[in-house]
């Protein structure tokens, strides 16, 4: 199980920082480690819309839907996000074929999503 009260509380520290001055990032990438695995939530902001992307390479171990819930309660708590405008989409990643290579897919799309921000936007959309 995911540690949601120690994510929320990280979140919530680290968006509260003065130095943002009401500037909202553009993109936030997040690795997450839960049930000895690591995945890769993707926040971007764009025009008032907050839209969240869950990349897992060993699909099933984690839940999309509890990750996403905790990001959006901290980002309308944290940001002036409406949570009517949070979008959600789980995007297609290559799987893993062992039990131990997940931080090293998590740093392989780490260094492909500025590449493939289009392939992002369409997740978004509803199709990846």
């Amino acid at each position: 199980m995911i540690k949601i009260t120690r994510l929320r509380k990280s979140i919530c520290l680290e968006f509260r920082n003065e130095d943002m001055q009401g500037n909202l990032p553009a993109w936030i990438f997040m690795p997450i480690h839960g049930n000895n695995h690591w995945s890769l939530a993707i926040i971007r902001i764009h025009n008032d819309v907050a839209m969240l992307a869950h990349l897992d390479s060993f699909q099933g171990t984690h839940d999309p839907k509890a990750i996403f819930h905790v990001l959006r309660t901290v980002l309308c708590l944290t940001m002036p996000i409406d949570p009517t405008l949070v979008l959600t989409g789980i995007m297609n990643v290559e799987q893993q074929q062992d039990g131990h290579s997940c931080g090293k897919h998590v740093l392989q799309m780490l260094a492909g999503a500025g590449k493939e921000s289009e392939r992002l936007d369409r997740c978004f959309r509803g199709g990846a």
